[in-house]
């Protein structure tokens, strides 16, 4: 049984389904949901930077709160920050006790990088986190995604 579930998210609409998916999780476990995107390095001031990051925490309660509201979700935090997307998201599942990661295996929807629902590809970032995390990693594959299932 999973208590805290942490989602790393790069705010695209391959991303969307993989949210489901962790939200589904999150739902049946009554855990709490991290939701978590990273900027990456960021080459700005400190007054930018903040600039940059809560910019992004809007982008995310768009694209996730209503859903999570509509499903009568109400456990989750969301967190963004600057510097390596992978460090700080093993570092926030260390502080938080998190008991799984759930991520896709690109930042790039299969179809769009010319690849079949079968592919092998892992992203960086993914590979990555699977390596550093310090709790087990869910990576929610190509053919899980609607419109890309086999059979």
């Amino acid at each position: 049984m999973y208590t805290k579930i942490l989602f790393g998210t790069c705010l695209t609409d391959y991303c969307d389904h993989i949210f489901n998916f962790a939200l589904n999780l999150a739902a049946e476990n009554n855990a709490r949901l991290w939701i978590y995107h990273g900027l990456g390095r960021l080459d700005t001031d400190e007054k930018e930077t903040i600039e940059r990051i809560k910019d992004s925490e809007t982008r995310m309660v768009a694209a996730y709160s209503e859903r999570m509201k509509n499903r009568g979700f109400s456990d989750y935090m969301i967190n963004v920050s600057d510097g390596d997307p992978v460090s700080e998201m093993v570092k926030l599942a260390k502080n938080a006790g998190v008991d799984a990661i759930v991520i896709g295996t690109s930042t790039e929807t299969p179809l769009e990088a010319g690849e079949g629902a079968m592919s092998s590809s892992l992203g960086a970032t993914a590979a990555r986190i699977i390596l550093k995390a310090p709790c087990p990693v869910i990576v929610v594959p190509p053919a899980l995604l609607p419109g890309l299932a086999i059979g």
